[in-house]
């Protein structure tokens, strides 16, 4: 079982949710900085040891996507944490009190402005971890830099207004519950025009047993891996439901380092759950979603024990490939394909074979990308990038080129990324460079080629 390392894996109780702090400038930012990285001190001890044990062996910065898509001085992985750890150094440790510069320490500089894009620069995707010898997770503090940069006004405005509409609608994309309901009945159709068969897509089903929150980017913008949950469910006679009010895993608070609206944003599906009585809440196509659930929210006991077991429907399916109760007809997938790890998925939930059951099951050419699993390269969005449209060069040309290297060299045409996050960053990475592969989920290989 992955062990979950972030450092807030259990967000404080005492503040309400505030998605938007009032911005701090001027002399008060730069004390602020530096108290916020002295705090460090009281905090969770891994943070406090990541603080002082780098070697500066430079392994974190050969492996990183984003160092190796453009090599610079902060987008180093250690020089970036530099940017905290030094301020710490120079405040709480006796070499760095007696010796200052020598040993790595110094004072915040006054620059917010390079201390947000740089820790916006991360895409969190913890490959530095698998390689360190130290075992130091540098997305640690990323998301430690961004629980600052938030605290003080200075959250990009994107990731902002995500939280804000998620907060406020139960969902990323701020549709209502009629949008929703408009959306499954069109699906249905969809299913019913394709396939020839009636499979319906319940929901606000008090008492099914599996109660599924997909990524709304799933329902609404590439709809084909619901289609496909939903016809393992129909074949299989599963029990189950979505929610009209509750139909997004995706949580921001998570890529901002805000504990109180990454709870508050999971608080509304645990109490749907509840509301629904369900035995089984049954996590969709998104690693941070899963992970926030099972190995974050559970792990920690935010809301007790709870009613419910907490799974994931790659999981399941492949269960059910795997003891011949779902059947497949390769020919329905002829392509070549492959698949894409998601950091989430395959670093921090440890879900690596299941899909590769699945997509090798469901199609007759599946192409491995290389290196693969937990040592897999970002798709360069992660970490809330891919939403933000206003580094998209960035993206396109640093972040992503690594992934963009991987796809190329399977010379596939479909690639699978379970991630709503993936499905968006990789799909503008193959329409900015001209590539004529498609981006989708692991069920979307699943609807065309089910034996029903």
């Amino acid at each position: 079982m992955p062990r979950e390392s972030a450092t807030n894996s259990q967000p404080t109780t005492a503040a309400p949710p505030k998605p938007k702090a009032d911005k701090v400038a001027g002399p008060g930012l730069r004390q602020a900085v530096i108290d916020a990285c002295k705090g460090i001190d009281n905090g969770p001890r891994v943070l406090k040891l990541y603080m002082q044990m780098c070697a500066r062996c430079g392994t974190c910065a050969d492996v990183c996507p984003v160092y190796r898509g453009e090599p610079s001085e902060l987008r180093n992985p250690a020089r970036r944490t530099d940017l905290i750890r030094s301020v710490f150094k120079k405040h709480k440790t006796t070499s760095g009190r007696l010796f200052g510069k020598m040993v790595g320490a110094e004072d915040f500089d006054g620059d917010m402005q390079k201390f947000v894009d740089a820790f916006y620069e991360c895409t969190g995707c913890r490959r530095c971890a698998s390689y360190c010898p130290m075992g130091i997770d540098n997305s640690v503090v990323t998301r430690k830099g961004r629980a600052i940069a938030d605290s003080l006004g200075h959250t990009p405005e994107r990731l902002l207004k995500v939280i804000e509409i998620s907060l406020e609608t139960g969902n990323t994309d701020g549709a209502n519950e009629a949008a929703f309901r408009e959306t499954v009945r069109f699906l249905e159709e969809e299913i019913r025009e394709q396939c020839g068969i009636d499979v319906k897509l319940p929901y606000d089903v008090v008492g099914a047993d599996v109660f599924f929150v997909p990524p709304s980017g799933d329902l609404l913008v590439n709809p084909e891996a619901v289609m496909g949950i939903g016809k393992v469910f129909h074949k299989l006679g599963v029990s189950w439901t979505m929610s009209s009010r509750a139909f997004d895993g995706a949580n921001y608070g998570l890529f901002t380092g805000n504990d109180a609206s990454m709870k508050e944003d999971n608080k509304l599906y645990v109490e749907e759950a509840k509301r629904l009585r369900c035995k089984t809440l049954m996590m969709g196509e998104c690693g941070h979603a899963h992970r926030i659930m099972k190995f974050m929210m559970e792990k920690a006991n935010w809301w007790g024990k709870l009613p419910f077991e907490i799974t994931n429907v790659l999981q399941y399916t492949a269960a059910m490939v795997g003891d011949g109760t779902v059947k497949f007809d390769k020919s329905k997938n002829p392509d070549p394909v492959t698949y894409h790890d998601p950091c989430n998925f395959g670093r921090s939930c440890g879900i690596t074979e299941e899909p590769r059951v699945i997509m090798k099951a469901a199609c007759a050419d599946f192409r491995e990308m290389t290196p693969n699993r937990h040592l897999n390269w970002c798709c360069g969005g992660g970490g809330g990038l891919s939403a933000m449209d206003e580094i998209r060069e960035f993206r396109m040309n640093v972040s992503g080129k690594m992934k963009l290297k991987q796809i190329d060299e399977t010379s596939a045409r479909f690639c699978a990324a379970p991630c709503s996050n993936c499905k968006r960053q990789l799909a503008q990475l193959m329409e900015h460079h001209r590539r004529d592969v498609t981006i989708g989920g692991v069920h979307d290989v699943v609807f065309n080629a089910i034996v029903m």
